[in-house]
């Protein structure tokens, strides 16, 4: 009943909101097109919040979804050089939208200004602007260092939540001679990189983390550190199911609320499909950051992009959709059906899950702030350590020596 009384909360925020500008918005009401790739549950959901949000504003909604990021980011890309480019469209913050930013091919997010740099956590501000203007409109943030776990497979087979990679890998034994798969993976390049970076934060900690990809220390990718950490990810291999190949990720957290499998090292937007089929992250599914030796948040953000307005009316129709998305209530409301966390740092925790309260906490402290590496790399050298990565996963006969090499080579070649 406590949840269900704080999502009402929520909603009656929102809609007094609405009434107060309604009455002045609608006059100056412009279609907008708004481009993104939340297709998914959890997904649609976040987005109807700001959609609604936005129409009882006075705003004119025309949606264009294109279903998967990477294919999203490259229709908006190609409207964009092909002349017709949609006045607000769904990105990454990292190096292509940095590109887009420097070239002119988007403008600073309307309505930016002193206030997001009170309320954003530090790291996310620098990476959003570009020559101290803000290029986009952040969404939400990701966490990608999570551990998700079956609670009743893991009740099951007398385990406690692992607290380190030695633990976790003990326990997966136990469940693999159970018959169950200890780990649900997707294995797409970007899914496997996200577990690498797991136990790249759990071997080396967050200070060796950023002196991998962010300083690119060519020290410490050649370090005995570094080796550890691709003996460990090696030993995860046997925990993995053999139909992990082009499994997507929402097919791996579906393994894992069937409990066909125990573990899945997935970004929180799990928690928005986890939602959507009737569990509540955090009981059914439990959550707990990868073991690591200190805390950290490895962070992905989405954010809204703008390109030139035709017109005035467009102009305030950007800008409409920038003052509601940015709303404390709007970021409260998207965030709890997304899964993910707000932008703001000043919106009240009620109505978030355990997980999220948990993520809401840490990120208020800098120093356990993290970019992921499509966020903090360039985007060349962020595809050559996704490819050096899943090279090493998909190929057994390589050995963790190789494995450190081939990302050392990577990151070393686009430095």
């Amino acid at each position: 009943m406590k949840v269900r009384a704080k999502s009402c909360c929520v909603a009656i925020r929102l809609a007094v909101i609405a009434c107060i500008a309604l009455g002045s918005s609608a006059s100056a009401a412009q279609e907008l097109e708004v481009m993104h790739w939340l297709t998914s549950g959890g997904e649609s959901a976040s987005l109807s919040v700001v959609r609604q949000a936005y129409r009882d504003q006075g705003g004119v909604w025309r949606d264009a979804p294109v279903p998967g990021g990477s294919a999203a980011r490259a229709a908006a890309v190609n409207r964009i050089l092909g002349g017709n480019p949609p006045p607000v469209f769904l990105f990454s913050l990292g190096a292509q939208l940095r590109e887009l930013s420097a070239h002119g091919l988007v403008v600073p997010a309307p309505g930016a200004g002193a206030e997001w740099d009170r309320v954003l956590p530090p790291l996310l501000s620098r990476s959003a602007q570009q020559q101290g203007r803000y290029m986009a409109a952040p969404l939400n943030i990701h966490g990608e260092n999570w551990m998700f776990y079956n609670t009743a497979l893991l009740r099951q087979a007398g385990l406690e939540v692992p607290r380190t990679w030695e633990a976790f890998i003990t326990a997966a034994a136990t469940l693999k001679a159970m018959g169950k798969t200890p780990i649900a993976l997707g294995g797409q390049p970007w899914q496997e990189r996200l577990l690498f970076n797991a136990v790249l934060l759990g071997v080396g900690g967050r200070d060796f983390y950023r002196r991998v990809y962010e300083a690119l220390d060519e020290t410490a990718l050649s370090s005995p550190t570094m080796l550890a950490v691709f003996r460990t990810f090696a030993s995860l291999r046997p925990f993995v199911d053999e139909g992990s190949p082009g499994r997507r990720w929402n097919q791996a957290t579906a393994m894992l609320m069937r409990g066909d499998a125990a573990f899945q090292f997935m970004g929180d937007w799990a928690k928005g499909d986890i939602r959507a089929a009737g569990m509540e992250p955090g009981v059914q599914i439990g959550c707990a950051l990868a073991p690591a030796p200190d805390p950290a948040y490895i962070m992905v953000v989405d954010a809204f992009a703008f390109t030139q307005p035709r017109d005035a009316a467009t102009a305030e129709a950007q800008k409409r959709f920038v003052a509601v998305m940015m709303d404390p209530a709007v970021q409260a409301g998207l965030n709890q059906a997304k899964g993910s966390i707000p932008v703001r740092t000043d919106v009240p925790d009620d109505g978030f899950d355990i997980c999220a309260k948990q993520a809401m906490t840490l990120i208020r402290a800098p120093e356990t702030n993290l970019a992921s590496t499509g966020m903090g790399l360039s985007g060349g050298m962020a595809g050559a350590v996704d490819d050096a990565i899943s090279h090493f996963w998909n190929d057994p006969r390589l050995s963790p020596q190789e494995g450190q090499a081939l990302l050392r080579k990577s990151i070393l070649a686009f430095r």
